[in-house]
């Protein structure tokens, strides 16, 4: 409705009297007081017009109201209130946005939005003004709870897997640890923190074959680090290396798979470095052995090794601080230098040697196998120790099993390391009895207070040297003094056992002589004599077994 212009309906209105009479004769006459009366008129015009922009206004009103468009503007289903509602859920469209939601999800809904706020009415969007315009609102309320619900879902659930997943990679893991994992999810309440759930839980999760390569690799260096330590050597950088490898099992995964990759590659190229550092100074250390023993034997035929002794203490010292493989390869030459120099002093005063052996009691076998319980008896008379040879059998015991031949075609019978084997007046020849080896002989001597200097596997050279030192010898050879080719037999424990027969005898000796060109034995059964070094060699050379009395 537009404004009524009550002065132009004035200006163009023809004046007429108030009675008739003016109207009648002459020209009217002017008035003093017309202009005061002028501008009341145009006040009071404005007066109409405001009065007629508020009546239309209450016009629209009462249409809006009849059509049912309007109801009280500030009421909870008012235009103004609807507005404000459209207000909250544009905020919480950003905040789930923030929280995790895709914005595609809600673009729809932004839009719609956005379109309706483009016209307004008294800074209300037009549709609120319509009827049921909180419908609008109830299905943007409606779909927001949707997308909403659904994106917790998917995200918890995928975060639910992620863990699955991981605690099937770990396997058997502390309770406590998974318990904290339940704890974070049940914690969790927006797709973003489902969403960094899953993320770090999928990274643990590639992570864990990771992990244990690592760990592997630690245990690896932590091996070899003992062995470097039983060999004395040093095992630098290994310590800091092994430092950054706790370091990395303190931090998370993220940082864990960037500093996987050259942790792996520090870790791989220490253990090569190691191991052969290790087997370099494990020969090395093999030949300091090697070395000893030469002055050992060098010693006992009166070479002077004094001189020897500076120069492997000096390669002693270079190998505790060696830590590259050339460096122990030096150590190694110069060892063999050494040893070479000192084997062949060693040589030239064996050539010059004569020694025998006082105070030994000969005794003859009195069972027909009973040749190692007989010399171990009389090697212990020098010690003033005298146990006769049934007294050693009886305390060692015997395994009188009788042998079998198993389904491979091998040879089943008694373990001589543990006692004596079959019957000590049968025959290696039909397997009735066998023998006992050096360490049950050894068991009841020392059972008895007998000093034992050393048994087992040793070199003829070993023995020389210990026999001119003054202590006899019990040595394992063959009867007939020649060398013969061993086809050993399987205990019934399991251990391989060396063994000449049946068709060649085992014999032992105790040796109580040595010269620059044979070997004084006696023979629990020829009696005493001297056997050439190359015969005594080659016959002790099947067994190489020996024990060294004091």
């Amino acid at each position: 409705m537009g404004q009524i212009d009550l002065m132009a309906i004035t200006a163009n209105r023809q004046e007429s009297a108030l009675f008739p009479s003016e109207t009648e004769g002459a020209e009217r006459l002017p008035d003093p007081a017309a202009p005061r009366a002028r501008i009341g008129l145009h006040l009071a015009a404005r007066a109409w017009a405001r009065l007629n922009w508020m009546s239309a206004f209450v016009l629209i009103g009462a249409i809006l109201l009849g059509l049912g468009m309007l109801g009280t503007p500030f009421a909870p289903g008012g235009a103004y209130a609807l507005q404000a509602k459209a207000g909250t859920l544009n905020a919480r469209w950003s905040q789930m946005v923030a929280d995790g939601v895709p914005g595609a999800d809600l673009a729809a809904l932004q839009q719609e939005s956005a379109n309706a706020q483009k016209t307004k009415f008294l800074s209300v969007a037009s549709v609120f003004w319509w009827p049921d315009a909180s419908a609008i609102l109830d299905r943007w309320q409606a779909q927001t709870d949707v997308i909403w619900a659904r994106n917790v879902g998917q995200d918890r659930s995928a975060a639910i897997t992620a863990e699955a997943k991981l605690h099937q990679a770990l396997g058997a893991e502390p309770v406590v640890q998974r318990k904290e994992r339940l704890g974070a999810l049940a914690q969790a309440s927006t797709p973003t923190d489902f969403l960094v759930l899953r993320f770090d839980w999928d990274l643990e999760t590639k992570m864990v074959p990771v992990d244990r390569d690592v760990a592997a690799s630690v245990g690896a260096v932590t091996n070899l680090i003992a062995q470097a330590k039983v060999l004395g050597i040093l095992s630098d950088p290994a310590a800091a290396v092994l430092a950054d490898a706790n370091r990395y099992t303190f931090v998370d995964a993220s940082a864990r798979a960037v500093r996987s990759g050259p942790l792996m590659a520090e870790m791989t190229g220490l253990q090569q470095d190691l191991q052969g550092r290790l087997d370099a100074a494990a020969i090395a250390n093999s030949t300091f052995g090697a070395a000893a023993a030469e002055m050992s034997l060098a010693s006992a035929y009166g070479v002077n090794v004094a001189g020897y002794q500076v120069l492997i203490d000096n390669e002693r010292t270079s190998y505790s601080t060696a830590t590259k493989v050339g460096q122990f390869n030096l150590v190694t030459a110069h060892l063999n230098t050494i040893g070479a120099a000192v084997h062949g002093e060693y040589r030239s005063a064996v050539a010059r040697t004569y020694h025998v052996i006082y105070g030994v009691q000969f005794y003859y076998q009195s069972h027909s196998l009973s040749c190692e319980e007989t010399a171990t008896s009389m090697a212990l008379t020098h010690q003033g120790i005298y146990l006769s040879q049934d007294q050693i059998l009886q305390e060692m015991g015997a395994d009188t099993r009788p042998m079998y031949v198993d389904g491979n075609g091998t040879v089943r019978w008694g373990n001589p390391y543990e006692q004596f084997v079959g019957n000590v007046n049968g025959s290696e020849h039909n397997y009735t009895g066998y023998q006992a080896n050096w360490p049950p002989l050894v068991r009841v001597a020392r059972a008895h207070g007998a000093s034992i200097i050393a048994a087992g596997p040793m070199s003829a050279e070993t023995i020389y040297a210990n026999v001119i030192a003054n202590h006899p010898v019990v040595a394992y050879a063959t009867y007939d003094w020649g060398w013969h080719p061993r086809h050993d037999y399987l205990s019934f424990d399991g251990q391989w056992i060396p063994w000449i027969g049946p068709n060649v005898d085992a014999h032992v000796y105790t040796v109580v002589g040595v010269s620059p060109w044979s070997v004084l034995v006696d023979d629990p059964i020829r009696g005493q004599y001297w056997v050439s070094k190359g015969t005594f060699e080659a016959a002790y050379s099947v067994f190489s077994e020996a024990i060294i009395f004091a």
